[in-house]
Parts: C-alpha cells; sequence; structure tokens
C-alpha cells in the first residue's frame, strides 16, 4: 500500500494523516501514542527529542528548547544556538518533520515519501519557499504545499451535502491566525478571499497572562520573573495550562516561584477577557475585510468554522456567535482537520500524477465525498517601478491578492543591447498591498541574463509573472525577437538596501567609451587648435567621473593615437596638450574611422566617437566605408565642423543628422560640454540638437 501525508506543520502542534485503504481520512499518532505532536524540540547533549518529552522538558523550564519557531520561517535574522550549532526556522522544521516522518512510517510499517504540507494562508513567498524546502530536507516528495484554511474546508466539504453555502473559516492556532471565505459547492470549493496574521495566534493570548503575572508580581516585590530566561519558559507554560483551565473553569490559581519569593495569583474568566479582548477584534477586523473584499456582507455568511486549537476557548466561541449571529459549525476536530484536508489533497495530487501505480502499489483514491478546490493567494505580487511622474519609486502591482492561482500576467519590457556589453534585465519583486516599497515584503532581484544583441532598436523581452498552485512566485522571460527562454538568477538584497541609491546607480552603471578625434592639419593651427585643446579638456571636465574611458587620435596626412582608451584624467590632458606636438601632417589626406573602430572594438560597454574638423577630407574615397562600418557595430558618432567644413559632409559621417553640429571657433567649449553631458546620461546613443541651447536625450 503506497500512502501519501497530509501533515498540518503547525505552531504549537502538529498532525500527520492519511487516506487508508477504504478511503477514508485516518489521524495517525506518534511514538508516544498520541495524534498531536508538540512542536517543541529539546537539545540534551548529543541528542535532540522532538514532541511530548520535549514539551515536559519545557514544563520543567530547561532553556535548551526550541518552540513557536513557525512564525520565523523564512527570516535570517531568526537563529538560534544550541550546543554550538546554530539553527533557523526552517533547519528546527526539518526536525520537526523527519519526526512526524519516521513515527508516520513506524504507524503504518511502511515507508512513505509523498506528502502534502500545510502552511498559514498569509505565508508568503519566502516562507512558502523555505516550508518547501524544509519538506524536501526532511527526505520528503513535496507533492504541494496547501493554505491551512482551505484544506480545513477540504475537510468539512467532504462532509457537507450539496447545499450551496459561503463559510468563514476562522482559524486560530497557536502562533497563527488565517481567516478564509469560501464557497462549498456540489463539487467545488471555492476560495473567495483570504486574509491573516502569521504573528497572532495562541501563544499571544499566553503571552497576556504572562505579563499580566510579571507586573503583579513586580508590584508587589518590585522584580519581574518575566526578565529572567531561566524562568521565562515555565511562566509560558503555566500560563498555557491557566488558559487551558479558563476553557473549563470561571477561575484559576497560577503560583510564581522567583528569587526566593513566591505569590499565588487567581485569574477569573473576565480578567482574562479585559486582558485580551483587542486580540479578538483584530481577528475581527481581518475578517471583516475578507468578506468586504469578496463583495459580501456578515447576513452573507451561512456559518464560520473554527479551526486550530485556540479556538476551543469559549471566549473565541462566544465571539464567533457575536458578530456572526450563527452558532459555530460544529461537526470536525479542530486540531485534525486542517491535517485530515492536507491528506485528501495529498491522495487528489497523486491520483493526478501518477495514474499508472502498479496494483500492488496503488492506493484507493476515489474518495466519495471530496469536492475539488480553487484556492487564491493572499498577497499581491508587484515589482519596484517610477511613479507616473517620474519622482519616485512605488510597488507596482501586477497580479492582485484574492485572485485565483494558479494565474500568470505577462508585461513587454524594452532593453537596449549592446555588441560589448552584458546585456542583463533586472527586476525587483515585492510582495504586499502598499505602494510603500518599504511596507512590503522584498523577494528579491530577479536577474535575467545572456539576452542577445539585437542590433540598434530595442530588444522586446517579454516576462511572464506567476502564482503556482502553491501559491510561490514563478517568474520566466523570453526574448522576443529570438524566442530565447532567458536563465534567470535570484539575489537577495542586503538589508541596508536603498532602492533610489541602488537602481539611479545601475542606470549609470553602463561604462562610455569615447574616442575624441581632432583634425591637425594646416589651417587647424593657431587659435582653432588652441580652442579645440580648450574644449577638449571642457570635455573630460563634463562628463560624469568614473563611468568612462578616453582615447584621443590626431590625424592629417596620417592618422596617430596619442592616447589609448584609459580613466586617468591626468594622463588624458598630458594627452590634450600633446596636441600641439603631434607630427601627423599637414593636409587632409586620411580619416579617423579606421583607427577609432580598432581601439573601440573588443571595448567593453558603450562606444562613442567625437570628431572636430575645420574641412573636409579628400585623401581616402573609402571613407563612408568606414564610417558605415563604425556604426554598423553600434559606435555612435558626433561630428562637430567649423571654418571650411561643409554641413553635408557632417551630416554624412554623424548617426544622425542631429548629431552634426556646425558652429564658430568660440563656441567649440561648449559644443563639447553638451556633447559630454549627453554622452553621460545616455543610454547608448546620442541625439543632440541646437535649438534654445538645448539637449535631446534619446
Amino acid at each position: 500500500m503506497k500512502y501519501s501525508l497530509g501533515i498540518d506543520l503547525g505552531t504549537t502542534f502538529s498532525v500527520v494523516s492519511i487516506i487508508d485503504e477504504n478511503g477514508a481520512p485516518k489521524v495517525l499518532k506518534n511514538k508516544e501514542g498520541n495524534t498531536l505532536t508538540p512542536s517543541v524540540i529539546y537539545f540534551s547533549g548529543e541528542e535532540i527529542i522532538v514532541g511530548d518529552d520535549a514539551k515536559e522538558m519545557q514544563a520543567m523550564g530547561d532553556n535548551n528548547i526550541a518552540c513557536f519557531f513557525k512564525r520565523n520561517m523564512g527570516d535570517e535574522n531568526f537563529v538560534l544556538e544550541f550546543q554550538n550549532k546554530y539553527y533557523n526556522a526552517e533547519d528546527l522544521s526539518v526536525i520537526v518533520l523527519k519526526k512526524l516522518k519516521k513515527d508516520a512510517e513506524d504507524f503504518l510499517k511502511a515507508e512513505v515519501k509523498d506528502a502534502v504540507i500545510t502552511v498559514p494562508a498569509y505565508f508568503n513567498n519566502i516562507q512558502r519557499q523555505s516550508t518547501i524546502n524544509a519538506g524536501k530536507r526532511a527526505e520528503f516528495n513535496v507533492l504541494s504545499i496547501l493554505n491551512e484554511p482551505t484544506a480545513a474546508a477540504m475537510a468539512y466539504g467532504m462532509k457537507a451535502s450539496g447545499e450551496n453555502k459561503n463559510i468563514l473559516v476562522y482559524d486560530l492556532g497557536g502562533g497563527t491566525f488565517d481567516v478564509t471565505l469560501v464557497h462549498i459547492g456540489e463539487e467545488l470549493i471555492k476560495v473567495l478571499s483570504t486574509d491573516g496574521d502569521h504573528e497572532l495566534g495562541g501563544k499571544d493570548w499566553d503571552d497576556r497572562i504572562a505579563m499580566y503575572i510579571g507586573e503583579k508580581f513586580f508590584e508587589k516585590f518590585g522584580v519581574n520573573p518575566m526578565d529572567d530566561i531561566e524562568y521565562y519558559n515555565d511562566i509560558l507554560v503555566k500560563c498555557e495550562n491557566v488558559k487551558k483551565h479558563l476553557s473549563k473553569r470561571e477561575s484559576t490559581d497560577i503560583s510564581i516561584y522567583y528569587c526566593d519569593l513566591s505569590e499565588k495569583f487567581t485569574i477569573t474568566k473576565e480578567i482574562f477577557l479585559g486582558l485580551t479582548g483587542d486580540l479578538l477584534q483584530r481577528t475581527k477586523s481581518l475578517s471583516d475585510d475578507v468578506i468586504k473584499s469578496a463583495g459580501l456582507t456578515w447576513e452573507d455568511i451561512d456559518g464560520v468554522l473554527p479551526v486550530g486549537g485556540s479556538t476551543r476557548m469559549p471566549m473565541v466561541l462566544d465571539f464567533i456567535k457575536e458578530v456572526s449571529k450563527k452558532e459555530p459549525i460544529v461537526g470536525i476536530n479542530v486540531d485534525e482537520a486542517v491535517s485530515i484536508g492536507a491528506a485528501i489533497k495529498a491522495s487528489m495530487e497523486n491520483a493526478t500524477n501518477t495514474p499508472t501505480l502498479r496494483r500492488e502499489e496503488k492506493a484507493l483514491f476515489t474518495l466519495g465525498g471530496y469536492k475539488k478546490t480553487e484556492d487564491v493567494m493572499s498577497h499581491s505580487l508587484g515589482m519596484i517601478a517610477l511613479n507616473s511622474t517620474g519622482e519616485r519609486y512605488i510597488n507596482s502591482i501586477i497580479i492582485e491578492k484574492n485572485k485565483k492561482i494558479p494565474c500568470t500576467e505577462k508585461r513587454p519590457y524594452e532593453i537596449r543591447t549592446g555588441r560589448n556589453r552584458n546585456n542583463v534585465l533586472e527586476v525587483y519583486m515585492l510582495q504586499g498591498e502598499s505602494e510603500e516599497i518599504s511596507d512590503c515584503t522584498i523577494l528579491g532581484k530577479y536577474v535575467f541574463y545572456d539576452i542577445e544583441y539585437v542590433g540598434r532598436k530595442p530588444s522586446i523581452i517579454d516576462i511572464e509573472y506567476s502564482y503556482n498552485k502553491n501559491g510561490v512566485v514563478d517568474v520566466f522571460a523570453t526574448q522576443r525577437e529570438t524566442a530565447k527562454k532567458l536563465p534567470l538568477k535570484i539575489e537577495k538584497l542586503s538589508e541596508d538596501f536603498i532602492f533610489e541609491e541602488e537602481l539611479n546607480e545601475k542606470e549609470e552603471a553602463v561604462h562610455k567609451n569615447i574616442v575624441i578625434a581632432i583634425d591637425l592639419s594646416g589651417s587647424m593651427r593657431g587659435k582653432p587648435l588652441e580652442e579645440a585643446i580648450e574644449a577638449s579638456k571642457t570635455f573630460v571636465d563634463s562628463i560624469d567621473e568614473g563611468s568612462f574611458s578616453l582615447a584621443l587620435i590626431g590625424f592629417a596626412d596620417k592618422v596617430k593615437t596619442l592616447i589609448n582608451l584609459t580613466e586617468d584624467r591626468e594622463e588624458i590632458f598630458r594627452a590634450i596638450d600633446g596636441l600641439k606636438k603631434a607630427d601627423v601632417g599637414t593636409s587632409t589626406m586620411s580619416e579617423p574611422f579606421s583607427e577609432a573602430y580598432n581601439i573601440l572594438k573588443d571595448a567593453y560597454g558603450d562606444c562613442f566617437v567625437v570628431v572636430l574638423t575645420d574641412g573636409q577630407w579628400y585623401g581616402k574615397k573609402d571613407i563612408m566605408a568606414e564610417v558605415n562600418k563604425c556604426k554598423e557595430y553600434e559606435i555612435e558618432i558626433a561630428a562637430i565642423g567649423f571654418g571650411n567644413a561643409k554641413k553635408d559632409f557632417l551630416d554624412k559621417i554623424a548617426t544622425c543628422e542631429e548629431n552634426s553640429i556646425f558652429t564658430e571657433v568660440s563656441n567649440l567649449k561648449q559644443s563639447f560640454s553638451r556633447i559630454a553631458k549627453v554622452i553621460s546620461r545616455s543610454d547608448g546613443s546620442i541625439k543632440i540638437f541646437q535649438k534654445s541651447n538645448s539637449i535631446k536625450l534619446r
């Protein structure tokens, strides 16, 4: 018999179920003979103990205890140390899952690989992925993860008749709260909306009692036992027992012994309600939001299904009755429902994925009362983008919360590719409803690389944003021109990451390679050359520091590279001063483009040539062949002329007419400065025109 487990990996207790050979759900007992396994770990020397025995050590006040770590799933900053080893929440969950797996295999007397693991509906992408990772590390084949309220609805829906009902699943566990509105039909359980708080659960009720006791103890003795870590776990366990006792009694006592001081406190139901009433109101606010987002009212709700051990508190059941004006739905075990729903899901997954198992391996997947489900995601998926005015970065939502999963949205992006650069597209992904980036969960930087060069026109990258069946984010990209699926690398962002600074740096990160070519024929001697030298220095001063390399060419009868590409400004200025002594002849029998091409062809980044001349060149008949060679290689050309230079000649050698400038010698500094500023801001191309002293960036 092949079994698949349904695992409720809880904050305080975990439960495991299967669908047995008769097609009926069955909750498995652990090694200790209980259906509930405390999600508590005790580190004792070389031995690691999970479950009931660990819970007992916690009750005795031992500090080598890990508990309530589910709330910190996926949080890299949460680390506990035991016996000189460090554990995060995922590591601790692996230990619990291994215990559940072994106990299930011992109970079933069979190896078990497949499992569906439940998570709070409000878990984000990082927490969901971490749960999947924990399952895999515990040597499970994780068929899927399932939202806890949806699992409970499946367990209830299996028993429900074919009536159409709107049911609010009120899931208050030991550490998390989820509320989900579902429509249960004859064949389908459809999730309409969901919300929750993964930092609200039964533990918070315990903490309120503990805070109250600590304050009362301090009022009498001047010390607070809750400040002492050695007594902390012991007091929390006592407060948990107080909560349980108040579910059956009107009052109960708790005795505290600390620093040779002792006191007995009486806690009544009235006191308990007063301490925790605001926690109930938090659950109501979330429930109101869920109903409203589905376009319904409380009058449209046919019943509230309490799930999770903390719903055993009478105050919770009374509260449900008060807000819904109906008796809470009964008939399912609040501790076991989520695990049973997961087991149903596991059987359905196996029936879909392995229809051709051998007869002796095949489980009975036909469940007389099961219903298919449609689930939703509790968080919107967005990305960082500029707002409509271009003034600041915001969370631009792509997939809104409460949309049926799996779901996909596609967005096209333009990116200019370069022949000699690393063409990548970076997308910063977020989860959250707020436009403010700081209020959202940062999923990371999704970097698509190996984008192919497609020429001067921008490449179109089609990006697909998806929530898969597990509510986990998938992002894919295809280069439209090549139909190539782009490889993806996901990078985590540092804690001190500042979006505006990082993104602005990325905009300016492409290196600029610039060749300045100066006509040094005889007609340039004297003032024209002096002005050209000063204009070249102005150009260098106007370029953003650290973003460029520059080479200098002089040409007349022959061509000479006075300095090759360098970022050293002092070296560049010395080379510019050396223009006066450059020996290249007196007439214009050469052209600078073949030399510029050789300099730039292997350069990494964007490439530019800025040519200054006071005439037309006659020596070479294939000037345009060399010009076109540069243009085909994506080298941007700006041509500046004065004196006897011809505008139509400048137009021919420039990349475009706007990059052809005819001016006066006295305006050379201004023209060179303008070009430098445009290149500094450019995405690899320049377009300059002289109108009202303005510059246009293409």
